[in-house]
């Protein structure tokens, strides 16, 4: 990020927090969690990335009413100074009852992004009810990124075992063909924010009718990758 004179990159916000050691990063660990773009200051679809959060936790069988709180402490600290262009990680560490933020430099996407197809390292996610919150199936998604950086790509395009495309190692992914932009079935892989609350205007300024299919590797069409940080975005195989 670009230093805001005075602001720290880390914050710790909720019942936890007053317990926190000043100036001490939040702490690892999985847990849900959610990154989203903030631009000219204004978060985008905080909302919809808070409510993200929420949904995890709820899969996980626990409450988080004090969400709501730690949420308008979240507000204020971001209110403190004019914030830059800048990418929001929000991570809740439920036992601890924190919510941490972080504030980065937003994510450049090289140009060609090219994509590494390899078998999605979970195997078959299509039953696990967890699946689609962020953070919640392991931390598989580094080793997954290094593999594709290893063999020369930007990143995994992740197949299930029937050879068909699930998601990338940061994104989901669609196949533009003919005038149908075709999207994989949900089960499995990460709702997307930028999917439900961008996609939708995006295909239909372009002329393209959403799908929801089975794309096998291999089948014609121009390949794009999406998520809140980067928006929407050509790709190609390696």
């Amino acid at each position: 990020m670009r230093p805001d004179a005075g602001r720290p990159a880390d914050a710790v916000f909720g019942p936890g927090g007053s317990a926190w050691p000043p100036g001490h990063p939040p702490p690892a660990g999985e847990g849900p969690r959610t990154a989203l773009p903030i631009h000219r200051g204004v978060p985008r679809h905080l909302e919809a990335h808070l409510a993200r959060l929420r949904a995890g936790a709820e899969a996980l069988g626990q409450e988080v009413p004090w969400l709501a709180g730690a949420t308008v402490e979240l507000g204020s600290w971001l209110a403190l100074e004019p914030i830059s262009e800048s990418a929001l990680r929000l991570v809740l560490h439920l036992e601890l009852r924190l919510l941490a933020a972080r504030l980065e430099a937003l994510p450049s996407t090289p140009d060609p992004y090219r994509l590494a197809p390899l078998p999605h390292p979970m195997g078959d996610l299509r039953s696990n009810p967890l699946a689609p919150h962020k953070g919640l199936s392991g931390p598989w998604r580094p080793p997954a990124m290094a593999e594709a950086h290893h063999r020369g790509a930007e990143d995994a395009l992740l197949l299930w075992p029937d050879g068909t495309l699930a998601e990338t190692a940061i994104a989901a992914v669609a196949l533009e063909r003919g005038e149908a932009l075709i999207l994989p079935p949900a089960p499995g892989r990460v709702a997307s924010v930028a999917e439900r609350l961008d996609l939708p205007a995006w295909a239909e300024a372009r002329g393209l009718a959403l799908e929801t299919r089975d794309i096998p590797l291999g089948t014609e069409g121009r390949l794009w990758c999406l998520n809140a940080l980067r928006g929407i975005w050509p790709a190609s195989l390696l």
